[in-house]
């Protein structure tokens, strides 16, 4: 009985440190949104869904709402929809001319 609680215990502690992980990761994306709201003059809108619940940012320039999907996909010059792939091509072809440098 003891090594069931035992295993639920890690269990349980090893989901609270990804949490925190993740925790930390959003708030620094959210940092980020910020600082380029404020410091570089862009309009920032940033929606992060975890489990189910949103979490939204928007600059000062969106007023009080974010745009809907339909004002986003509509907008001219047409957005980048961006997949996890295209980031991870563009973080390896930078990995690769930093090691070219060298």
């Amino acid at each position: 009985m003891d090594s069931v609680n035992v295993k639920r215990n890690e269990e349980g502690k090893r989901r609270k440190r990804k949490n925190e992980g993740i925790n930390r990761r959003k708030e620094t994306l959210i940092k980020k949104a910020y600082e380029l709201g404020e410091f570089d003059g862009i309009d920032v809108a940033l929606i992060i869904c975890k489990h189910g619940r949103y979490t939204t940012y928007s600059s000062k320039g969106y007023a009080s709402r974010l745009p809907s999907m339909a004002e986003i996909q509509t907008a001219y010059p047409l957005p980048k929809n961006l997949l996890p792939e295209d980031v991870e091509k563009r973080l390896s072809n930078k990995r690769k001319e930093i090691v070219e440098e060298e």
